[in-house]
């Protein structure tokens, strides 16, 4: 399914990943929650990255460029950009339109979601 055609129904469950030939990874998660830690009702995690960290290519998880919400109870929605010194607070424009950002940021095609 595309962009285009996606629902938060479609995103909700998605847990996939792959690696490229060139030694980056895609790791994409994504989950509705009722828990407290997570007050837009979503716990997700876009990444893109090397499979070796190479500063300042990436950080020094590896990470080129993340979007999460592993700690939005106390800090928000975060976009992780190498070689950046620290993660940006953004606002959360919805499930879906985050996906799409994230895609229109990463140099790979969209893995297919069901």
């Amino acid at each position: 399914m595309r962009i285009a055609s996606l629902t938060d129904d479609d995103l909700d469950g998605v847990s996939e990943g792959r690696t490229y030939p060139d030694g980056t990874v895609i790791r994409v998660f994504t989950m509705r929650t009722d828990h407290d830690a997570y007050p837009s009702g979503w716990a997700y995690k876009f990444h893109y990255g090397a499979t070796e960290p190479d500063p300042p290519r990436t950080l020094e998880d590896g990470t080129i460029r993340r979007y999460d919400n592993s700690h939005e109870d106390t800090k928000g929605h975060e976009r992780h950009v190498a070689p950046g010194s620290g993660p940006d607070i953004i606002e959360f424009p919805g499930m879906v339109e985050l996906w799409a950002r994230f895609w229109s940021e990463a140099p790979k095609s969209e893995l297919e979601v069901e």
